[in-house]
């Protein structure tokens, strides 16, 4: 294994999410087949079986809300993951790693995010979860203004995965999030089932 500067990540913006990359090392920890990868902060809601049953051997991933959006920009394909929950094949998928140690400097210049990156460069081999699987709180839950200020966030029924990018986090989600009138939320009390803090 070839060890990469954290420093150097840490001081850009996104930096930290560059040290996912590291998980495509060859050999890493022994994993073998497809592995599923889970950010800490994302909340269980529903049952995981069907993420190792999809498109078995590719590299699955969320189709990142954002980019999927601007897919219509000049020069923009919208072809971006979210690497909050992505399936990656340990042997398949190495050269996200070689390329990255091989060409760091020019990956670093190209690429703002890791997510764009690794998306980018396992094009060939990138599936999107079905949309239902995995919501984003402030995408999927979070009523639109003024029913923000009124309602619950949205439970979606076939979710299986919450994420959080960005803010609120889990907890303040369940307590309830002020942060003006357009982003604030009620809380969301159907969190408290799923939503078990370590603290």
């Amino acid at each position: 294994m070839t060890p990469f500067d954290e420093n150097a990540f840490d001081a850009r913006k996104g930096g930290e999410t560059w040290r996912k990359v590291g998980l495509f090392q060859p050999g890493l920890a022994g994993l073998e087949g497809d592995t599923l990868f889970l950010d800490l902060d994302v909340v269980l809601t529903g049952p995981l079986d069907d993420f190792f049953a999809f498109q078995p051997g590719r590299f699955c991933v969320i189709h990142d809300w954002l980019e999927k959006r601007r897919a219509w920009i000049p020069g923009r394909d919208g072809k971006v993951g979210n690497t909050s929950v992505f399936r990656f094949h340990p042997e398949r998928h190495t050269r996200v790693y070689q390329h990255f140690c091989d060409h760091q400097a020019e990956v670093l210049q190209t690429f703002r995010i890791e997510q764009q990156y690794v998306s980018r460069t396992l094009l060939d081999d990138l599936a999107f979860w079905p949309e239902q699987w995995v919501c984003s709180f402030k995408r999927s839950c979070r009523p639109l203004f003024p029913l923000n200020l009124i309602r619950e966030p949205y439970q979606p029924s076939e979710m299986r995965v919450l994420a959080f990018h960005g803010y609120p986090l889990p907890d303040q989600a369940i307590a309830g999030y002020q942060a003006g009138v357009f982003k604030s939320t009620l809380p969301a009390t159907w969190l408290n089932d799923h939503w078990k803090d370590a603290a």
